[in-house]
């Protein structure tokens, strides 16, 4: 039986969508096995929707989350803090062991708020794009230089990027 890293108290197995996933009723926070996670996502999706209306009928509190917990199926093993996404606004545990993700209340539904559709994701990438444009350096090169070859592979690269995203 996995126990709640937060409450200690069992986790109850749901299938969304033939999906298993692990809830706790006590602090409404979810255990994702190693790469179930991207099935929940996407708000739009019907397992998504599905999972964040039922972790809503639990009014969990945001417990302790400067304080490190153990893996619900690896219990000897601390889960890792980090961020989600490169926006940095959704911190989950990781297992470094099996890969499940813990995520406490309410981070479900942050992280489905913040998801991109595919007009935000072709903007962003435009402008990542357009940040890190490699400079123009010039002079001679080394006889045995292949930078030269590869910044023109590099700069035709960009260029392809920007036509298919139609800048």
């Amino acid at each position: 039986m996995m126990l709640c890293p937060r409450t200690h108290s069992p986790l109850k197995k749901v299938n969304v969508g033939k999906v298993p996933v692990f809830v706790s009723e006590a602090c409404a926070g979810v255990f994702f096995e190693n790469a179930t996670i991207q099935h929940f996502e996407k708000p739009s999706e019907r397992r998504g929707a599905t999972l964040a209306a039922h972790l809503e009928k639990f009014h969990g509190e945001r417990l302790g989350l400067d304080e490190r917990v153990n893996c619900p199926t690896c219990t000897d093993t601390v889960m890792l803090r980090r961020f989600y996404s490169l926006s940095h606004a959704v911190e989950i545990d990781e297992c470094p062991g099996c890969g499940g993700i813990w995520l406490d209340t309410g981070e479900l539904a942050k992280l489905q708020s913040l998801l991109l559709n595919e007009k935000e994701r072709a903007l962003l990438r435009a402008q990542l794009i357009e940040t890190h444009r490699p400079s123009e350096i010039s002079g001679l090169p080394h006889i045995n230089d292949n930078w030269l070859h590869r910044d023109n592979k590099i700069s035709n690269l960009i260029d392809l990027t920007f036509f298919l995203t139609g800048d």
